[in-house]
């Protein structure tokens, strides 16, 4: 391959982002790709090995933009403030800001071992994200609970399932009826009361 190699293959990946945001992953052929992209099919297959190469590396690399985004959001950030903006993160107010992805691979990764290798993998980074600002919370005396994992893993699951109802009928207004049951939660599991300052 040349030297331009990852350059290029970023600009097909970003491509096919466009795509599966627009259309959903079950519904973009490679020939669709190809003609957005502006390239040949066989030249698409020269940077990835197959079709569902090529979807598990987009779906990566927008799920691993996505957690980059939360992070800087949340650095330095007390744990209460953190808690909160990870929570808000995790709750769509629009369906034009990629979580029809998340759930587009979810779907596809039922199919396809590797997708749903790599679905996992990208979940467990969020929680690892959302452990490490409880393991926070608790070396300051704000939280406490005896297994930081435990709480991330349930209260991720919490916010998840949330998300789902929300992509249906998002708005603000039920963003906001969900974070609010969300943090009640949290306060429960983490033996917290949420200031008024927050």
């Amino acid at each position: 391959m040349s030297r331009s190699s990852p350059e290029r293959k970023g600009q097909i990946i970003a491509a096919a982002l466009e795509l599966f945001r627009r259309k959903g992953f079950a519904d973009v052929s490679t020939r669709d790709l190809a003609e957005h992209a502006g390239l040949s099919r066989s030249h698409i297959y020269h940077y990835f090995g197959d079709w569902n190469e090529l979807r598990r590396e987009a779906f990566v690399h927008f799920a691993d933009e996505q957690l980059e985004e939360a992070a800087a959001r949340l650095t330095d950030m007390p744990p209460v403030g953190a808690l909160l903006g990870f929570i808000r993160d995790c709750l769509p107010a629009s369906k034009d800001d990629g979580w029809g992805l998340w759930l587009d691979a979810w779907d596809e990764a039922m199919h396809d071992a590797e997708l749903a290798r790599a679905y996992l993998s990208e979940i467990g980074r969020w929680q690892a994200m959302l452990r490490g600002i409880i393991e926070q919370g608790v070396e300051a005396k704000v939280f406490r609970c005896a297994s930081p994992e435990r709480a991330a893993r349930q209260l991720f699951a919490l916010a998840m399932g949330y998300a789902d109802d929300l992509l249906l009928e998002p708005s603000v207004e039920a963003v906001e009826a969900a974070l609010e049951e969300v943090v009640e939660v949290a306060e429960m599991v983490l033996d917290f009361e949420l200031g008024a300052g927050h």
